[in-house]
């Protein structure tokens, strides 16, 4: 990091592991909320999307928590950021800590996307999220609501955190219309749209928060290859599909579309965690 970067700030030493714990664990809480979005405003016919993502959240936020698992550097110890060592298995709450808070966070939507992908494997999403079924909705709706839970990375701007829940839900649908190939149509056409949105919400707040970081951040950011990143966000993750979200017909039509923009929009998302985590700590290019 270029020591004008921000002179206060402590570097954490985050690695590739923390890059992907933040991709992943965006991936895993957009999964969630486009399934629980499609629970509480879909039909029928979304219902088999919807129990896709009830399957993969789960297995998916386990990766998340393992790639964290691994970052401590002491494994064996994850615990000790849940429950108190003297007074186990009293839990630690602070929520002036991010750390604390933030696996807090974890285990409460591992708890919540557990129940769901119980209920997915074992009743077909006929049980707990059965469409006249209420606890089922507001599983989904804590679900979700778990998901905006984000704590800023860089102290420099407030914008971050809304870059990532954008950037995450965006990659979680992006997942969701790459693994649910069996689903009908209709299901496609709103997760599409719902991505396009999402997209374009991320490039609004991308430009927000480029622009938030003032001088010191604009020094940093074409000063060094990581202006290469960004274009890369900037074209591949979010300009090209959104425009093959606009004209299907350029991709050869809605199905291959959507794959196609949803690889896209998975490679800007991990770019971007990139850009922003690692590479001013000097994991650039």
């Amino acid at each position: 990091m270029p020591p004008d970067f921000n002179p206060s700030y402590q570097v954490p030493n985050w690695g590739w592991w923390i890059v992907l714990y933040f991709f992943f664990g965006g991936v895993t809480g957009g999964v969630y909320f486009a399934a629980a979005w499609l629970d509480l405003f879909g039909d029928l016919r979304d219902r088999a999307a919807m129990r896709v993502g009830h399957l993969i959240a789960f297995p998916l936020i386990l990766l998340s928590a393992l790639f964290l698992i691994v970052d401590l550097g002491q494994p064996l110890r994850f615990w000790h950021m849940i429950f108190q060592s003297e007074r186990f298995p009293e839990p630690i709450f602070k929520p002036y800590s991010p750390m604390s808070l933030g696996s807090g966070i974890l285990f409460i939507f591992g708890v919540v996307s557990f129940l769901s992908f119980v209920d997915a494997v074992l009743g077909r999403s006929s049980l707990l999220h059965s469409p006249r079924n209420p606890i089922g909705k507001i599983v989904s709706v804590l679900g979700a609501l778990l998901n905006v839970n984000n704590e800023p990375v860089w102290g420099d701007s407030p914008w971050l955190s809304a870059l990532f829940l954008f950037s995450g839900i965006s990659t979680g649908i992006a997942a969701l219309l790459l693994l649910a190939r069996r689903v009908a149509s209709t299901t496609i056409e709103k997760l599409s749209e719902a991505d396009n949105y999402m997209v374009l919400f991320e490039l609004i707040t991308l430009v927000v928060f480029l622009a938030s970081l003032g001088a010191v951040g604009t020094r940093f950011i074409f000063g060094t290859p990581t202006i290469v990143l960004f274009a890369i966000v900037v074209v591949i993750g979010v300009l090209v599909p959104l425009a093959i979200h606009w004209r299907p017909g350029l991709a050869g039509g809605l199905r291959s579309a959507s794959v196609l923009s949803a690889v896209l929009v998975l490679i800007g998302g991990f770019v971007l965690r990139w850009a922003v985590l690692a590479a001013p700590q000097g994991l650039g290019l």
